[in-house]
């Protein structure tokens, strides 16, 4: 059970593909699905890239907020807007499903009503008596810190995807003070936990780049360029299921939902409990 976001930085560290490399291998147990929310507000790129633009723009946010210029309910119009995807064996196995992203930046404003309520229904799907959904979100670069903020304060668990170079490291200390605030911003909630997710590219490992950033490294991924254009541009890669790159997101699934889990048991105790009702009394 999970709530999990990513959140980039500038130069493309690779914060969708990583989405797209944990959900697909993302265990799915009993009823439960996974899904992927592009919620990037510089647009999406899922449709063009990892699905070639075999499916068109019909489906997703961009269509989601036309529907609600009309009487449905973000919750009705939602449901519609889901794709389903491959698993590892290429199989359409009805778990892995995709809420595609908007087509531009202009697109995001049509929404901006409605980020809190989405933010609600990827908790509230994930607590489904019957096919509840663990929820991974693509933020992108920027999708923390405006708008969509909110839906970084909603999950369990906010992942700041860093390469180990210099220009990233530069990058993310500029963001990690920005990231804390909006994090904490809601005083009615408790923050998520927050983490690296570490791209093995440069000459920072995972010890260096926690001194660095003051942060725990929760997971890593190797750069592996050819293997990610099989999830970032539908590049062909018959083995790609057995490929370094899912190998290592597998292991990457443990430590984060570990951190989810230890999140939860701390949130849900009954001391926790008990001090959030007095907090919201006030």
């Amino acid at each position: 059970m999970a709530v999990l976001a990513l959140a980039g930085l500038p130069g493309a560290p690779g914060a969708t593909t990583a989405a797209l490399a944990l959900q697909r291998v993302w265990p799915v147990e009993g009823d439960r699905r996974v899904l992927l929310a592009e919620c990037d507000p510089d647009g999406g790129a899922v449709l063009a890239g990892a699905l070639e633009g075999r499916l068109g723009a019909d489906v997703g946010l961009r269509n989601l907020a036309v529907s609600l210029r009309g009487d449905q309910t973000l919750q009705g119009a939602f449901w519609r807007q889901l794709v389903r995807l491959s698993d590892d064996g290429g199989h359409d196995d009805g778990r892995h499903v995709l809420l595609p992203g908007l087509p531009s930046p202009n697109a995001a404003a049509a929404l901006a009503p409605e980020w809190a309520q989405l933010a609600e229904l990827f908790v509230a799907i994930d607590r489904m008596p019957q096919h509840a959904h663990d929820v991974i979100i693509d933020l992108g670069r920027n999708g923390a810190y405006g708008p969509t903020r909110l839906l970084a304060q909603r999950a369990d668990l906010v992942l700041l995807v860093v390469r180990g170079t210099l220009r990233a490291l530069s990058a993310a200390q500029s963001r990690i003070g920005m990231l804390h605030q909006v994090l904490e911003a809601d005083q009615n909630r408790p923050s998520p936990a927050l983490g690296v997710l570490l791209i093995t590219e440069g000459s920072y490992g995972r010890r260096e780049v926690e001194q660095q950033l003051k942060m725990p490294v929760v997971a890593t991924l190797p750069y592996r360029p050819a293997e990610a254009a099989v999830l970032s541009d539908g590049a062909p890669g018959r083995k790609f299921a057995k490929s370094p790159l899912l190998k290592a997101a597998k292991d990457a699934v443990t430590p984060i939902r570990q951190q989810v889990a230890g999140r939860r048991r701390l949130l849900y105790s009954p001391v926790q409990q008990r001090l959030e009702e007095v907090r919201r009394a006030r």
